[in-house]
């Protein structure tokens, strides 16, 4: 679903420049202050739309281009996890790759899943009952499927920590608490000195100071940051691989998260879902946050951050993956890219066929115009 140059529109008053020069308050992501992303259609007349803010930032951690306001304050949710498993590595957990890929991603609660989880609890001592993370169902129907035949219970099977998305996460913090002697039943305060690792992590590799602490879905901190911080830290650890080979000095602990992250794609995210999917066949780093978060970033460290206001995350892919064509070119497969497009933008369905798209909102084109 790639534009071709002659299909874009003009661009109207919807790009904004550098922090402080938008004329938005910094920090306040209002409604006013959003451009329109995307918006949907049934049978040739809008439907619905979805608003928010995109901003893209290039190897070298400069804002490229933004649609909405490039000084977004947000919660960095899920978007966080591979900067979280660095600070786990640089607390001394003893993960392979594929514990790695699990402890950046947000996984589906499959059998697979769930057995990684197990083995880094194992590694270092632990059973599931460390885990603070809440309990989950499997997302897959399949694997209700397999839990009630496995299950003894004359209740049926309960949902458990280990299928809850964060518990690769989880289990790598409670590793890196036991590897570095720290105490682990608070290791989900935000003064635990697992999370002020996090925090320095967050601001070695996003330039920027988090502006508050809120309480995550999986009951770990919640940092909100500016937006372009985060495509900026996503996009150095997803150089971090070329960047070594080039000669330069780079965090090892980087290195291994990018390189597990596209390892092991399933362990992020899982079948064929998005992430895994971008990461798959793209080559492309790729990791979704809760409420309408996603980052995407090339090898060169070319990064998208892409917030919806309404919190849904339909539009996201199509935004991301069109703006990283746009400015990082030699970075992407196109044809790979229309392929994965297809696959993950939603279909306006109506009696089962297609009847609609998602379609780029002018500010979109503008920015991808230009």
């Amino acid at each position: 679903m790639l534009l071709k140059h002659d299909e874009r529109m003009s661009f109207t008053n919807s790009m904004t420049t550098m922090p402080g020069a938008s004329g938005t308050t910094p920090g306040i992501f209002a409604q006013r202050d959003a451009a329109e992303l995307v918006y949907l259609t049934r049978n040739g007349q809008v439907e619905s739309r979805h608003s928010g803010a995109a901003v893209v930032t290039g190897p070298d951690g400069g804002v490229l281009a933004t649609v909405g306001p490039a000084d977004a304050v947000v919660f960095g949710r899920s978007a966080l996890k591979p900067l979280q498993a660095i600070a786990s590595l640089r607390l001394g957990a003893p993960l392979e790759s594929r514990h790695v890929a699990i402890a950046a991603g947000s996984h589906r609660g499959s059998s697979r899943h769930r057995a990684l989880v197990r083995e880094i609890l194992a590694a270092a001592d632990l059973d599931k009952s460390a885990l603070q993370c809440p309990r989950a169902w499997p997302k897959d129907r399949r694997e209700l499927l397999k839990m009630a035949a496995r299950t003894r219970r004359p209740d049926g099977p309960r949902p458990n920590r280990l299928a809850f998305n964060c518990s690769g996460k989880h289990a790598a913090w409670l590793s890196a608490c036991v590897a570095a002697g720290l105490e682990t039943e608070s290791y989900l305060e935000p003064d635990h000195p697992l999370q002020q690792e996090v925090l320095r992590v967050i601001e070695d590799y996003c330039g920027t100071e988090p502006v508050h602490i809120g309480v995550d879905g999986c009951g770990g901190p919640a940092p909100r940051l500016v937006l372009a911080g985060l495509a900026r830290g996503f996009g150095r650890v997803a150089s971090a691989p070329e960047r070594a080979a080039q000669g330069l000095p780079i965090d090892d602990h980087a290195i291994q998260v990018a390189v597990s992250m596209l390892r092991h794609p399933w362990a992020v995210q899982g079948r064929n879902s998005s992430n895994t999917r971008i990461m798959r066949e793209l080559g492309l780093l790729a990791k979704s946050g809760a409420d309408g978060l996603l980052v995407v970033a090339a090898p060169d460290g070319t990064a998208v951050a892409v917030k919806t206001l309404d919190g849904a995350s339909r539009a996201n892919n199509l935004v991301a993956l069109n703006l990283l064509a746009r400015f990082a070119p030699d970075q992407v497969d196109l044809p790979a890219l229309r392929k994965v497009l297809d696959a993950v933008t939603p279909t306006v369905l109506g009696r089962g066929q297609s009847v609609g798209r998602a379609e780029l909102a002018d500010p979109m084109l503008g920015v991808l115009s230009s």
